[in-house]
């Protein structure tokens, strides 16, 4: 018998695992080529390979007939801190700092869609959010702790990713609402195909960095893991709501660490492992209490 929670949950963990494959596939892009480049190749291929998605699957003219001058509003204002600022500031921190350090800082967006939950609808704050809280700024603490040269650009980095961190949380407050109007496809592919736009805008100004290995890398394997962790977050949230997606989407930086010992030879210290560990734990605790 089919069981959507059960579904739901299954699709949240396939988001995980491919947020967690995607992090070293824009870092591995980024070799060769600019911030800005890499992000118009990951907007410009996702945006195509989720419109193919909703021509076969028979939403996209529908999608386009629901839309109105409300839901435009809230896909750009979704689409702009997710895949345009919020993911230029998450590349820039792979840049800076490595994704060992980036990913597990930039997933505390959970405590940030809590905050903001209870600055707008005034949610009570309880002992479990000051507890994620102190435990999430303590895992900080010691992921981004660097002496000698490292220590200013661990710094940068640290600022690049909790400000997309910041972003990723005002994108997903709108998620819910979007959802009850939009099929998942269309709420994903809209909102890339603005940032695709906004970047395209940016990078007419900046010159386009274009080569085959960042094409490979950041356009057609970003198109991959984007369309793919995008649509099941997406659908996940629809099936079972956010509350119930964020527990399982969140353990993506233990996943994402070890494909970057793996793949990238990242350096896995003790203090990024239990760093690691510390911030999913901060999250599980802010999300499930």
């Amino acid at each position: 018998m089919f069981d959507p929670e059960v579904y739901g949950e299954m699709l949240a963990i396939i988001s995980a695992i491919f947020w967690a494959v995607g992090a070293n596939v824009y870092k591995k892009g980024l070799e060769s080529t600019d911030i800005w480049s890499g992000n118009l190749m990951r907007t410009g291929f996702t945006s195509i390979g989720f419109l193919i998605f909703m021509l076969l699957n028979g939403s996209f003219l529908e999608s386009l007939e629901a839309l109105d001058a409300s839901l435009l509003f809230w896909l750009f204002v979704s689409g702009f801190f997710a895949f345009f600022l919020g993911d230029v500031l998450y590349l820039a921190a792979l840049n800076e700092i490595g994704v060992s350090r980036a990913v597990p800082i930039s997933s505390t967006y959970p405590l940030f869609v809590a905050l903001l939950a209870f600055l707008i609808y005034r949610e009570e704050v309880g002992a479990h959010l000051i507890l994620g809280t102190i435990v999430i700024l303590i895992a900080i603490k010691i992921i981004s702790e660097e002496e000698g040269d490292g220590a200013v650009k661990s710094k940068k980095g640290l600022f690049l990713a909790l400000s997309a961190a910041v972003c990723w949380s005002i994108s997903i407050t709108i998620l819910e609402y979007l959802t009850n109007f939009l099929p998942s496809e269309a709420v994903a592919g809209f909102r890339f195909v603005i940032a695709f736009l906004l970047v395209s805008a940016v990078v007419k100004g900046r010159g386009f960095n274009f080569n085959r290995s960042s094409a490979l890398w950041i356009g057609f394997g970003g198109m991959i893991v984007l369309v793919t962790s995008n649509y099941t977050f997406v659908e996940a949230i629809r099936m079972i709501g956010s509350a119930k997606v964020a527990p399982v989407s969140s353990t993506y930086p233990v996943i994402s660490a070890f494909f970057a010992s793996v793949f990238l030879r990242e350096r896995l210290t003790f203090k990024i492992v239990f760093g690691t560990i510390l911030s999913v734990i901060g999250v599980l605790i802010v999300v499930t209490f």
